[in-house]
């Protein structure tokens, strides 16, 4: 009991006492008792306000524990990512959205030999490459992701592809990240593939012709011997499939190369379908196969005409070649999105097994070989198909149902219609 307390109770006790004595409180007696009840109603009051300070002293000092876990947490977080960032083989570039470098490991720095740290300045004094600098502020600006590939140095040229991230953020754009990663290697090994396929096949083609040639000779020959002439046709057979071969594997070789100049020109694929179609109709006929031309508008491309129309003969051959007697063919020809013109070759044929859709476009890939090789396709059709659109700054897919058929689909840069065109 404190002393406020005891106080009170004296007080009370004096004057109970005088009332049993008959007798009223006297005026000390009940100034005392106020007194007293004043103290402990303050002392009350004090208790209180001391309880509150302790409880909030105690709520400040475990919210201060919480923040400092929570910062050296975020400290130990950021020191791990540094590290992982600093041992990357790809190079990082963090910039803002002034496009100033925030953040640049080690690898950026020797990838663009940079000879003192990037951060603080500007993103063309940092990587001094032009295509770089226009493919981050495209990030910056449209919010979309970018992947560009580019030839830095001098010789030997270096060759970077990289990848270009705008910081998600719902408000504004805040920066971006670029991630770069050294592909020389790749591409000179590529080069070497390339020149290898295509002194190979150089090499093979001339003793292939003599071969043929001869072949030939002897089938128009009288033989001796029975079975003779059977293979004589064989050889003849088989050198006429390596020639083509040798023939499909030297354009590949040159479209890789870019040694093929490509001469981008409007073109009206509607027409240059029909006028396909008419050239296979004897195949077609045999077959027992009807085709069909579906066009919105005239649909104008922007490419070379000879590269589409190997492109869409061997579409079109495909669909024939794998569709049974009595089916269909369907080419339907359309606007797309981003001014692309849309082109789809669709056949009720024997259709192409889920598993197969990814590699399609694969060389010497097969869905069925012994089919394939039968009806006399090199496996290279399709990735000759796929190089000169890329070429031509187009693209190719396939949706396909097993048992249903395929639908092939490609999509060009599209051109303007113009008179000049209809004159052509």
């Amino acid at each position: 009991m404190n002393a406020s307390a005891a106080l009170l109770v004296v007080a009370i006790t004096a004057a109970v006492v005088c009332f049993a004595a008959g007798a009223g409180p006297g005026p000390a007696l009940a100034t005392f008792a106020a007194s007293a009840v004043a103290a402990l109603v303050a002392q009350r009051f004090v208790s209180a306000a001391e309880s509150r300070r302790d409880r909030e002293a105690r709520r400040l000092a475990e919210h201060a524990a919480g923040l400092e876990a929570r910062v050296q947490a975020s400290e130990t977080q950021r020191g791990r990512l540094e590290a992982v960032i600093t041992a990357m083989d790809e190079g990082v570039l963090v910039v803002d959205v002034g496009e100033r470098v925030l953040l640049a490991n080690p690898r950026v720095r020797d990838l663009f030999s940079a000879p003192a740290a990037l951060e603080g300045r500007s993103l063309l004094e940092a990587v001094r490459q032009a295509p770089i600098v226009a493919a981050i502020e495209a990030a910056l600006r449209d919010g979309e992701a970018q992947v560009r590939e580019v030839a830095i140095g001098p010789q030997p040229e270096r060759h970077l592809r990289f990848s270009v991230a705008p910081f998600p953020n719902r408000e504004a754009r805040v920066g971006a990240v670029a991630v770069f990663r050294d592909v020389t290697d790749l591409r000179r090994i590529e080069s070497v593939r390339r020149d290898f396929v295509a002194n190979a096949s150089h090499e093979l083609k001339t003793p292939l012709t003599a071969i043929r040639g001869f072949a030939e000779r002897l089938a128009d020959a009288e033989l001796p011997e029975p079975g003779a002439k059977h293979a004589v046709e064989a050889i003849l057979g088989n050198a006429r499939r390596l020639g083509e071969l040798v023939e499909d594997l030297l354009e590949l070789s040159r479209i890789e190369s870019g040694s093929v100049p490509l001469a981008p020109e409007p073109v009206a694929v509607a027409d240059l379908v029909q006028r396909l179609l008419r050239e296979l109709d004897p195949r077609l006929r045999s077959g027992e196969l009807t085709a069909s031309v579906a066009t919105e508008g005239r649909g104008f491309a922007r490419v070379d005409r000879r590269a589409l129309e190997h492109v869409l003969m061997n579409l079109l051959d495909n669909a024939i070649k794998y569709t049974p007697r009595g089916g269909e063919v369907a080419v339907r020809i359309r606007p797309a999105a981003d001014e692309r013109l849309r082109v789809e070759i669709e056949d009720t044929g024997i259709g192409i097994p889920r598993k197969d859709l990814p590699r399609i476009f694969e060389r010497f890939y097969r869905v069925d070989p012994g089919r394939s090789r039968a009806l006399g396709g090199t496996g290279l059709g399709l990735a000759i198909v796929k190089h000169w659109l890329q070429a031509m700054g187009g693209q190719i897919g396939v949706e396909s149902q097993l048992g249903r058929g395929s639908c092939f689909w490609i999509e060009l840069p599209c051109a303007a219609e113009t008179p000049q065109d209809d004159a052509d």
